[in-house]
């Protein structure tokens, strides 16, 4: 009776680590199925619970990071930040085990990102020198612009002057011509104002001519 019980523990025991095993494996293909369809955030999950049932499993370790790398690559590639993405797609080249495929995949998107990151790095510097040239334009403009205003301001600054000056001589010569006009008018006073020699002076006696004798 004894051996009877300890010949069904064993068969018990037997079948729960059967069935455990193939539920691992289930598990780490499923998760390696989604991880090669780029189905990333998948995989995590599957991956995940292969490693909870069996923490010691290195390659479903290694799958799971590359899932979560290669899902961080191309988050980075869409925000164009290429030196962090390269640096995913290298952490997966670095790996031991983990999907074969995807380790491939990684190295080809490695170099697609590197030619694109030079690309991307030329077309910056370009814009920053174009951005360079067009302010040192603009600073031209702005101080050829200054240059003209200020002529302008001295031009009419000129022409006011100009004109200030041509008023105060006008008012100068009429000042001038008014002088000499009441000059005349006093000196024609005085000769108007002059006796007569055919006038009589005040009590004299105005004798009448005498006729000659014939």
């Amino acid at each position: 009776m004894k051996y009877k019980n300890i010949l069904i523990i064993m068969i018990i025991t037997i079948l729960f680590t059967g069935c455990s095993a193939s539920k691992k494996d289930e598990l780490l293909n499923e998760g390696k199925l989604a991880l090669e369809k780029h189905e990333y955030t998948k995989a995590q999950e599957l991956l995940s619970q292969a490693l909870t049932a069996d923490s010691t499993n290195e390659n479903a370790r290694s799958m799971y990071i590359q899932a979560v790398k290669m899902k961080d690559a191309a988050e980075y590639e869409e925000k164009k930040n290429y030196d962090k993405a390269i640096a995913c797609l290298e952490a997966i080249e670095n790996l031991k085990g983990g999907s074969s495929d995807i380790k491939n995949e990684a190295s080809k998107k490695k170099k697609e990102l590197i030619k694109l990151n030079e690309e991307y790095k030329k077309a910056q510097e370009e814009r920053k020198e174009n951005a360079k040239d067009i302010s040192s334009q603009g600073q031209y403009k702005l101080e050829q612009d200054a240059i003209k205003e200020n002529q302008k301001q001295e031009a009419i600054k000129e022409e006011e002057e100009q004109k200030t000056q041509e008023e105060e001589n006008n008012q100068q010569n009429n000042q001038s011509g008014n002088t000499q006009d009441g000059t005349i008018q006093e000196n024609t006073g005085d000769v108007i104002q002059m006796p007569s020699n055919q006038q009589s002076q005040p009590g004299q006696v105005h004798q009448p001519q005498q006729q000659p004798q014939v």
